[in-house]
């Protein structure tokens, strides 16, 4: 399993921006490899393995600044990642962007920033939307997490009111696939 290295690149700024006095801290946890990877230029095209490039510096993230809470620490590398991402390169999606629209369009940018994985919606409506992941070898509870906080912020930013989401299925409980459903108003 494989993550773009533009994953790498918003986790480490993430981390830079919110614990500035805390980076090198941060840094000096990380096991030898993922620290290989975040010590040098990160090349935001690239492919990095999902464990050593993604996984391991995001659960170093949850263990220093969350106290080990992965749904609060992830959510908030997703909020920020979609903060850049959506006032960025991809801000044209929010001119157009109904919600039918942004979950659709989230789902296929997911897709392309992990390989390979499988990300659909199965469900949407006026004020509601079920993302599935079927498909993501090595995803972990930490993952959803910051997924599910990507799309809540994504949702803020298209000025969707109070977006909320439960889980159903979890593929890192073991389940067939993970289920996401949001809602707002």
């Amino acid at each position: 399993m494989n993550v773009k290295g533009t994953a790498l690149t918003t986790t480490r700024d993430f981390v830079r921006k919110t614990f500035p006095d805390k980076y090198n801290q941060w840094l000096n946890c990380l096991p030898a490899k993922s620290k290989e990877f975040y010590a040098s230029s990160i090349d935001a095209t690239k492919w990095y393995p999902l464990k050593e490039g993604y996984l391991q510096a995001i659960e170093c993230v949850i263990r220093q600044f969350y106290k080990g809470d992965a749904k609060t620490g992830a959510e908030a590398i997703g909020r920020y990642s979609a903060e850049m991402a959506l006032t960025g390169f991809y801000k044209v999606f929010l001119l157009i962007a109904s919600p039918k629209f942004l979950m659709q369009r989230a789902s296929k940018i997911f897709s392309t920033f992990y390989d390979p994985s499988e990300i659909v919606v199965v469900e949407e409506d006026s004020n509601h939307a079920t993302l599935k992941i079927v498909k993501f070898d090595e995803i972990d509870l930490a993952l959803e997490y910051r997924i599910a906080g990507w799309i809540k912020k994504a949702l803020e930013l298209a000025n969707c009111k109070n977006p909320e989401y439960t889980f159903g299925k979890m593929l890192s409980k073991g389940n067939d696939c993970t289920e996401i459903k949001f809602g707002w108003s």
